[in-house]
Formats: C-alpha cells, structure tokens, sequence
C-alpha cells in the first residue's frame, strides 16, 4: 500500500463517525441491527473508506444523494468485514441507476451465429473495475429483507469470484475442473439448484443461481446474509464453505432467518 494512502487511511478512521451517517445506518440498513458490536465498528471503518475512495456516479437522471451512497458502502462492506483491507482494490466506479436500466446483449450460439439485442438489468459487474446498481431494486430488498435477494451483495460479490477463481472450478453443466473440497461442495450445491429448479421444486436459493457457476455463487452469498439460518440448516456444507471465505457466521447473529 503507498504510504500515503496508508497514512490518509489512518486520518479518516481517527475522525468521528459522521452521526447522519449511523442514522443511515439504523433506519436503511437491516443487518446492521444484526452485527455485533465489535463487527459494526468494522463496518463504520470500512464504509470510511470505501466512500472516500470510490467514485460514485448516478446515471439516468439519478441524483446522488448520501443516503445512496451509504447504504451501497454498507452493504459492500459486510461482504468484507473479515477480510484483510484492500477494500476492493479492482473496484473504480458504482454507477447507479434509478430503476432497471436497457445494456446491449450479444450471444453467440452454435455455428458461430452471433445474436445482438438488449435486455433489462437491475445490476451487473464490469470486469474493468465497475459495479453498475439499481435504486429501485435495492430499496426493494431493503424493505423486503428476508426475501433472500440482496443486490449489494449480489454484485459484489462477482467482484471476489472474478479475482479469487470462487467459481472458475466448476462447468456449466456442473462437473468439477478443480479436486478441492471448496469446487466440489459448489458444484454439488450447484447441480442440486440446476435439478430443483427444472423440475420446480422450491428452494430457498434464488433460482437464478442455476445460470451458471458464477451466479450460483451470488446468490449463495445472499442467501447466507440474507437467510443464513435457514441455509445453514438445510444445506450445511456449503454455508461453512461461505463461512470460511467471508469469515463470519450470520446465522448466529440476532434476527436471522
């Protein structure tokens, strides 16, 4: 780390934590009510310094306001409460949206046939350093919390899986390409979603999750933020898998689902 930054980083956390900004905190964000009190603390560094290094940027007539920019860093920032601080070093830019918002698709089938359009999307992660997000979508999940869905997290958490390799050791029909407990517990839990959701049967990972491997990992990791106790309960090796990566374990903090 340069030691300016290392020096900047120290200043900012030696300040007072802003009170508009815990009031953000207690009325817009569910699981800080949740952490413990050591764990908050960590999450009022981290957001720190997520917010003064990031750029935000609202897009589609949004305007930014700090309530948006707060809740995002929160939520960002339980992701990597146990983490060693980088604070998502390939990250340059949030771009948010107000609501859904129209990005170009291009498909390429057998043959070589390429098929171009556009579709809606609520978030998306950009390998070259940018989470786009909707508003809308993750106010949604704010008011719906326990619905196992969280956008934050969801795009997010794109962002580890594409730097640690989370999900490159499993195929999209779901075999192993790695010989490690963590692929084989993920391409288990995989296959399983990939099953239930072709034949309708409920589950309480979004089915989404049965795209492909990366997504399957997103939405694993909101589900264990999201409904970690019944994760925990009903599909045990995969949430200790999480529990090993992130570091904590949500299903014993207060008012888990």
């Amino acid at each position: 780390m340069p030691i300016v930054r290392f020096f900047k980083r120290k200043w900012l956390l030696s300040k007072s934590f802003p009170e508009t900004w815990e009031n953000i905190l207690r009325k817009k964000v569910p699981v800080y009510h949740r952490l413990p009190d050591r764990l908050k603390n960590i999450l009022r560094n981290r957001l720190v310094i997520l917010l003064d290094e990031k750029h935000f940027e609202g897009c589609g007539s949004l305007t930014l306001t700090e309530e948006i920019k707060v809740v995002i860093a929160a939520y960002a920032s339980v992701l990597i409460l146990e983490e060693p601080a980088d604070y998502y070093g390939d990250l340059q830019a949030i771009l948010v949206y107000p609501k859904h918002y129209v990005a170009p698709v291009n498909e390429e089938f057998e043959g070589g046939i390429v098929s171009e359009g556009y579709e809606s999307r609520s978030g998306e992660y950009w390998g070259a350093g940018n989470i786009v997000l909707s508003w809308r979508d993750i106010e949604r999940d704010i008011y719906e919390s326990g619905n196992g869905q969280n956008l934050i997290y969801h795009e997010f958490s794109h962002l580890l899986d594409d730097r640690y390799g989370l999900s490159a050791g499993v195929s999209l029909d779901g075999e192993t390409l790695r010989d490690d407990e963590w692929t084989r517990i993920l391409a288990k839990a995989y296959r399983r979603l990939v099953r239930d959701s072709s034949t309708g049967r409920f589950t309480i990972l979004d089915s989404y999750g049965a795209k492909n491997p990366a997504e399957f990992f997103s939405v694993a990791t909101e589900a264990f933020f999201e409904r970690s106790g019944r994760l925990h309960s009903t599909m045990p090796d995969l949430y200790r898998m999480l529990q090993s990566f992130y570091g904590v374990d949500p299903a014993a903090w207060k008012q888990n689902f």
